[in-house]
């Protein structure tokens, strides 16, 4: 059975693993290597471990106590007006497709009305875009294009 948790930095070596081989086995097929090799800069054990616990709320998907996704949430950067972002979403390979990704979008969705989000975006790479259209959010002024990160920017109003 699988349990959404609040992030602890011991479970910072598992997110690790599962976001990196996430993006050097799934978002490579649609991403260079070099984009790759420096996203995956980003989410080293140092850098989760610094950047996670700063995130207005990160969780954590546990399977028989064993991490199989993560997703968090974060303020906007660009304006104040109850806009937030959906962030590193990503789920353990051996685990695609059983429903854990959409579980964690759910779970940050309902965190989100606790705080009064107004709105929720989320920065979709070319693999997950369509993911997220699935659960209701649609591409920024009704437009699929890519930004100038190579990221579909999606979203959805709350209220």
């Amino acid at each position: 059975m699988v349990e959404i948790i609040n992030y602890d930095n011991k479970y910072a070596e598992d997110i690790s693993r599962i976001i990196i081989q996430n993006l050097l086995e799934i978002n490579s097929k649609d991403y260079s290597l070099e984009f790759v090799k420096k996203t995956s800069e980003e989410f080293t054990l140092d850098e989760i471990k610094k950047n996670f616990p700063k995130r207005t709320k990160v969780f954590i998907s546990l399977e028989n106590d064993e991490v199989v996704g993560t997703t968090s949430l974060d303020k906007s950067w660009y304006n104040n007006d109850g806009e937030y972002w959906i962030l590193s979403v990503f789920v353990d390979i051996s685990h695609h497709n059983q429903g854990i990704g959409k579980m964690l979008i759910n779970k940050v969705e309902q965190f989100a009305k606790t705080i009064s989000a107004k709105k929720l975006v989320i920065p979709a790479s070319i693999t997950g875009c369509e993911f997220y259209h699935k659960l209701g959010y649609e591409y920024k002024n009704g437009k699929k294009e890519l930004n100038e990160e190579n990221m579909y920017i999606m979203e959805k109003y709350l209220y």
